[in-house]
């Protein structure tokens, strides 16, 4: 029992530090500029894609991992940023048509790449080939995941730094939380927002190659993510990035146990219910709101 306990811990610590890359990104551009960005799982899956084209035995180059991963964080992260660029700046202010515009983009990246790949599921090329016997724990821990947890805590970590630290990143947090008052200050609000999609867009990514290597690749990949993530920042409080962390892990654990105690087909049950009851008890979600876009 005890070793199926650290087994919980271990597994559950790692596919946490993903997704609350995930939601990170997620809440951070509806902070900045409320956009509700639903192609955000489409650059997730876009990453996994990237990565598999450019390392894959046959693929478009055949590169090392460390090279393809990096260039397909690089690829979400310019596809994010485009899609800032060409399209959501020029209707943000209509919630309801930025909203069906970034539905019609995931739909559009979704058919693209099942026209180039198929919708056969597909292994990853893992940065990090082998895992580790935890005789301790009993059970036996990929290095893709121990890796998935050190870079997920490490671009968190930076990020951290980066919207604390640095007078760019403090024009994010004035952005998110007044517009006005940012501009009045003299920031440059396309700028901070474009920055901020171009963040949001290789926190994606890099979560796109590591649930592509751990489970599989499909085009559909992102609906699952996407909906988690939504989960987590809904229950963290929207715009707050601490939510997110703290959110990322109550699910993340919860799920683990589910699958660990009860089976995966009860994954996202308990999920849904702790969902519910933070929104009855804490509309605000546990952080309320760090990012609120006036």
């Amino acid at each position: 029992m005890l070793g199926t306990l650290l087994s919980v811990l271990i597994l559950g610590a790692m596919i946490s530090a993903v997704y609350a890359l995930i939601a990170i990104g997620f809440t951070m551009i509806f902070g900045v500029g409320g956009v509700l960005n639903l192609a955000h799982g489409a650059l997730i899956m876009l990453g996994a894609f990237a990565y598999l084209g450019l390392t894959s035995t046959g693929g478009l180059l055949s590169l090392p991992p460390l090279v393809g991963f990096v260039l397909a964080v690089a690829v979400s992260a310019g596809a994010s940023y485009a899609m800032y660029a060409g399209i959501v700046q020029f209707i943000e202010e209509n919630v309801v048509v930025t909203f069906l515009a970034t539905v019609v983009l995931a739909l559009l990246a979704t058919e693209l790449v099942t026209f180039w790949f198929g919708t056969d599921p597909y292994q990853l090329v893992p940065l990090v080939a082998g895992s580790i016997h935890l005789e301790t724990v009993g059970t036996r821990v990929r290095y893709m995941e121990l890796l998935g947890f050190v870079i997920s805590w490490v671009a968190i970590g930076l990020l951290w730094y980066y919207v604390t630290r640095t007078d760019e990143g403090r024009s994010i947090l004035a952005t998110s939380m007044s517009e006005r008052g940012a501009q009045l200050t003299g920031v440059d609000l396309d700028f901070v927002k474009s920055r901020t999609w171009l963040i949001a867009g290789s926190f994606a990514g890099i979560a796109g190659v590591f649930l592509g290597s751990l489970l599989s690749t499909y085009p559909e990949m992102w609906l699952n993510p996407l909906a988690i993530a939504f989960i987590i920042v809904v229950i963290g409080g929207i715009g707050s990035i601490k939510g997110s962390v703290v959110a990322a892990y109550l699910i993340g654990y919860l799920e683990t146990v589910t699958i660990q105690f009860l089976g995966s087909s009860f994954q996202g049950i308990f999920s849904l219910i702790v969902l519910v009851v933070v929104l009855l008890v804490l509309p605000q979600g546990l952080y309320g709101r760090e990012f609120v876009h006036e």
